[in-house]
C-alpha cells in the first residue's frame, strides 16, 4: 500500500469546520485518490469502503456528484474551499493502481467525455453598475431561443434550469460562497450584511428556489439569511424582462432585515435590470445602508437586440 495523506488547510478556519477527520486520514478505511485542481474542484476514485464523505466534509468540501464507477469503486467530483490547491490526497494498493486512477480520473473529467453538465467556475465573469449599484455576475446566461451555443454554454443554462427548479440548491449556494468570499465588496460589508433574493413570481416558486439555498449560502458566508425579508401577498405573472410595470406591488416588505445593512441582492439571472432597480430603490427607501447585486448569470442580447 502506498499513500500521500499531506493537505493544505486554512487552520484559520479549524475551529469552524469539522475537521476531525484531518487528524485521522491515516485511519480511515479503504483506498481513494483525490485529484485537487486550482480552479476549486477535485475529482475522487475511492473504493466501497471508504468513507470519502467523512472525508469531504472534514474539509467543508461540497461533492457535487458520487457514482459508481463498478462493483467496486465510487467516482465523483466536488468543489474545494476558497483555497485554490493543486495536488493528490492518495492510499492505494501499489504505483500502477495510482498511474490507472489517474487516468480514468483525468478521462473522465479533463476529457471532452461530459460526464456531469454543469459548469463549476468559481469566480464572478463580469460586473457592472445599475442604477449606480454594483453588481457582478457567474455565467454569461444565453435564453433558450439561441440554438448555436458551446458545450459550456449549454452546461450554464442546465445549471440554471435546474436551480429554477430548486434541484442543485446547495451547488449554486457553495459556487456563490467561494465566488463572493475572495472579493473586497464582501470583507469590506460581511459584519453588516444580509442577504436577499429577488422574489419569484409566485410563493410556491419562491420558496422553491430561495429557501434552502439562502439558509445554505447565507450560513457559508456567515451573514443574516434575509429570505424572509419580503412576503409574496398574492401571486403574479412572470414579469421578467418587462419595462415599465411595478414588478413589487404583489409584495410586503419587513425592514428590520435589512434597516441600517448592506444588502446582497441575489438572483437566477439579470436581464433587463428592472427587477433589481425596482428592488434596489425600495430596499434603500425603506433604510438599508447599501445595495450591491449578485447573479447567476447574466442575459446575452441577440444580435437585433443590441
Amino acid at each position: 500500500m502506498i499513500e500521500n495523506l499531506t493537505i493544505s488547510i486554512s487552520f484559520s478556519e479549524v475551529e469552524e469546520a469539522h475537521v476531525g477527520n484531518y487528524f485521522h486520514l491515516s485511519e480511515m478505511s479503504g483506498e481513494f485518490l483525490i485529484i485537487q485542481k486550482p480552479d476549486n474542484t477535485f475529482y475522487f476514485l475511492c473504493s466501497n469502503d471508504c468513507d470519502i464523505v467523512g472525508i469531504c466534509q472534514s474539509f467543508d468540501w461540497y461533492i457535487v456528484s458520487k457514482d459508481a464507477f463498478n462493483d467496486r469503486l465510487i467516482i465523483g467530483i466536488g468543489l474545494s474551499d476558497k483555497e485554490s490547491i493543486n495536488g493528490e490526497l492518495y492510499r492505494v494498493q501499489d504505483e500502477t493502481t495510482l498511474i490507472l486512477w489517474r487516468d480514468i480520473l483525468r478521462f473522465t473529467f479533463e476529457s471532452d467525455f461530459v460526464r456531469q453538465f454543469f459548469p463549476y467556475n468559481t469566480h464572478f465573469k463580469g460586473k457592472m453598475r445599475i442604477d449606480g449599484a454594483l453588481c457582478f455576475y457567474i455565467h454569461d446566461y444565453y435564453p433558450t431561443r439561441c440554438k448555436d451555443i458551446s458545450v459550456f454554454d449549454r452546461k450554464t443554462s442546465n445549471l440554471v434550469f435546474r436551480f429554477k427548479e430548486g434541484r442543485q440548491a446547495a451547488l449554486v449556494a457553495k459556487i456563490f460562497s467561494l465566488c463572493i468570499a475572495r472579493m473586497p465588496f464582501f470583507k469590506e460589508k460581511a459584519a453588516n450584511a444580509v442577504l436577499i433574493p429577488i422574489p419569484a413570481a409566485t410563493r410556491e416558486r419562491n420558496i422553491t428556489r430561495f429557501a434552502r439555498f439562502c439558509s445554505l449560502l447565507s450560513h457559508r458566508l456567515k451573514v443574516v439569511d434575509g429570505f424572509r425579508a419580503t412576503w409574496i401577498k398574492e401571486d403574479r405573472e412572470q414579469m421578467k424582462g418587462t419595462h415599465g410595470q411595478d414588478k413589487l406591488s404583489n409584495l410586503i416588505f419587513h425592514p428590520d432585515y435589512f434597516k441600517g445593512r448592506d444588502v446582497f441582492l441575489i438572483d437566477d439571472i439579470i436581464s433587463s435590470g428592472e427587477n433589481f432597480t425596482q428592488m434596489k430603490r425600495k430596499l434603500i427607501q425603506l433604510g438599508a445602508k447599501s445595495v450591491t447585486g449578485l447573479f447567476l448569470g447574466k442575459t446575452v442580447k441577440s444580435e437585433n437586440q443590441k
